[in-house]
């Protein structure tokens, strides 16, 4: 068994959480076209103005490019462009719209490893810091929209987990300090692998990022989202309706921290429930909102399903054929 396997899911564990996940979309799903009107829907994808459309498409390249640049500077590996690491952020999402249980994060942490050569846990440990600026940022900006759009029971609850997923990662940064402080590095060679890659991760979790790299980091999460919450501008204009940029905000943030929810591989279901519901806050409702959803999910979902699969697969083998370093685990197999 491999330490990468040793700190995943066993297979029977993770299909049981892929068929909640699969549940949990076809019950999103229902939830949102049951009562729609297909040929309405159909007729707002229909006259949604190509234009617009292609040029949200291209702006939501911005997100990955400044989460690639993110990612480089909280891993520290600056030796690395900025486009190697966009093209790892890439082949991750590729393969998190296709694979159960978002594999494609362990998997860009392993390409990481190997392309700066440096140990897995670092890399793992750069990609939670990576996922949490994320979530930090997003929790702000509900935080700061929500009293301004409305407050109806299911965005409160939205908003209470965001906040606890962020206590939650407090918890594990502050216990990775304790335990990196506390327990020292002794007799490392005579730990299993699997041990070296947690402790090494534990590590890079408690690793102190400094002040400038934290504000770097913070700013490059404010542009990616700010990209998404303009391509989501964007599309709104296309299908005939506009949203003000504090409800841009407000739909960014519920869209994306909702789709913690667990779901089939590409948030296929939950995406359209949660972008459906948030328009049905600030006023946008029936099939507009549907086509809406769908717009915005195809024009992520499909380019960075091609190119990223495309990268993953190159990244993989070109894993395969590396020789191994010692002490390094194999790079994992998806199936």
């Amino acid at each position: 068994m491999s330490d990468l396997e040793r700190v995943t899911p066993s297979r029977g564990r993770g299909g049981a959480l892929l068929a909640v996940g699969i549940a949990s979309s076809v019950f999103f799903l229902w939830l949102v076209f049951r009562d729609a009107d297909l040929d309405a829907v159909w007729a707002a994808l229909s006259s949604a103005d190509v234009g617009l459309v292609a040029m949200a498409a291209a702006v939501i390249q911005i997100v990955y490019v400044a989460q690639g640049a993110r990612w480089r500077i909280i891993a520290a590996t600056l030796e690395l462009t900025v486009k190697r690491f966009y093209a790892l952020v890439l082949g991750g999402i590729g393969a998190n719209n296709i694979l159960p249980l978002r594999i494609g994060d362990l998997l860009r942490a392993r390409w990481l490893a190997k392309s700066a050569a440096i140990p897995s846990g670092r890399a793992f440990g750069s990609v939670f810091r990576d996922r949490a600026c994320d979530v930090l940022t997003l929790v702000v900006a509900l935080a700061v929209s929500l009293p301004v759009v409305g407050d109806p029971a299911w965005v409160n609850r939205i908003a209470l987990g965001g906040t606890a997923l962020v206590a939650v990662l407090a918890l594990a940064i502050g216990g990775a300090v304790v335990y990196s402080r506390t327990r020292p590095r002794a007799r490392r060679e005579s730990r299993s692998r699997a041990r070296q890659l947690l402790r090494d991760t534990v590590d890079e979790v408690a690793s102190p990022i400094g002040r400038r790299r934290l504000a770097l980091a913070l700013a490059l999460s404010v542009i990616a989202w700010g990209a998404w919450a303009v391509t989501a501008g964007l599309i709104s204009r296309s299908l005939g309706f506009s949203l003000s940029p504090i409800e841009l905000v407000f739909v960014t943030a519920v869209i994306n921290l909702g789709v913690v929810i667990p779901s089939s591989p590409g948030f296929i279901g939950t995406y359209q429930w949660l972008a459906v519901s948030a328009l049905g806050v600030v006023g946008i409702d029936g099939e507009v909102a549907i086509a809406f959803s769908l717009l915005m999910q195809s024009i992520w979902f499909i380019p960075t399903t091609i190119a990223g699969g495309v990268i993953a697969v190159r990244e993989i083998n070109r894993d395969a054929r590396r020789p191994s370093v010692e002490g390094e685990p194999p790079v994992p197999s998806p199936g």
